[in-house]
């Protein structure tokens, strides 16, 4: 169990590193939070409106004092109150999460069905030419960026067909459509890793044996080779899930959905500084947490797999 306890303080690590490159980041980037709150204001008034909303927030501080403040905080799980909305930071992003993590659970759904559902159709098809043209769609999927999919989604299904709003559609359509364009390139990811595994499956001995029995490729697809080829799919699910929160950002903000990625833009626009140390620091908790779970049920999955090793 040594190896689990090395790896969690590697997780510890990865959500510290998180939370110290969003904050720095924030930090460097030109303009506060107090210029945001006295924006509009009469010239004669600005330097002195500014010096003191920068002492009100603290920003008159040196950097590192700020940093510890802040790690400290949120050490006890106090970030702080939002700078715009004058409540708890953690109460403002847990109100907009249930909507992001219904996209990105929805998404990872499909992302799985269209992966292994591509994989299985480029291993059943006889045709040489059709097999090469299904091959070169998940490269071609990973290197399409979410929000790139989600504007020619929004373009067909919104303003061609008509079928979703194309601000905030609340329907379980809109949700769908969003989630698609979450989907295509971790569906790409794992079509690309799952088929290179059956192509590896289908040639060992326990296949050959089955299908010598008479079995049909579609039963030793599905039902021997599909199983162990998936193994090396599940462990990448941590990383899917990573993609799959980072992509949420730009999803909801091309569909102008009311989530926790639309909230991330106003927070970085505005210097919303509490507010973005939360979303950057329980995202990276969500990924540590995920690939520790799939570390953890892999030797239940895959019997050649100790727990020790």
């Amino acid at each position: 169990m040594a190896r689990y306890g090395l790896r969690l303080l590697y997780g510890v690590i990865v959500v510290w590193g998180a939370f110290t490159g969003a904050f720095f980041l924030l930090y460097v980037v030109p303009g506060d939070a107090a210029g945001g709150l006295t924006a509009g204001a009469d010239g004669a008034d600005v330097k002195r409106l500014l010096a003191e909303q920068r002492e009100l927030l603290g920003l008159d501080r040196p950097v590192w004092v700020q940093y510890w403040d802040a790690l400290t905080g949120a050490l006890q799980g106090d970030f702080g109150q939002s700078i715009y909305q004058r409540r708890p930071a953690v109460e403002v992003y847990f109100e907009s999460f249930p909507e992001t993590l219904e996209l990105a659970f929805l998404g990872l759904l499909l992302a799985v069905v269209l992966g292994v559902t591509l994989s299985v159709v480029i291993e059943l098809t006889n045709w040489k030419w059709a097999r090469e043209l299904l091959i070169s769609l998940p490269p071609v999927a990973v290197s399409l960026p979410p929000f790139l999919v989600g504007l020619v989604l929004l373009q067909v299904f919104a303003f061609q067909l008509h079928w979703i709003k194309a601000v905030n559609d609340p329907g379980f359509g809109g949700l769908l459509i969003a989630s698609a364009a979450l989907a295509v390139a971790g569906g790409g990811s794992i079509s690309q890793l799952l088929t290179a595994n059956l192509r590896g499956a289908l040639t060992s001995p326990y296949v050959e044996t089955a299908r010598n029995w008479g079995l049909s490729r579609f039963d030793l697809l599905v039902r021997h080779a599909l199983k162990n080829a998936a193994l090396p799919v599940i462990t990448s699910l941590g990383t899917t899930v990573g993609v799959m929160v980072g992509g949420t950002v730009l999803t909801e903000t091309v569909f102008s959905r009311l989530g926790v990625g639309r909230l991330v833009v106003d927070a970085v626009d505005g210097r919303d500084m509490p507010v973005v140390l939360v979303a950057v620091t329980i995202s990276a908790v969500i990924f540590v947490a995920v690939n520790l779970v799939v570390d953890a049920v892999h030797p239940l999955l895959d019997k050649r797999i100790s727990w020790d090793g």
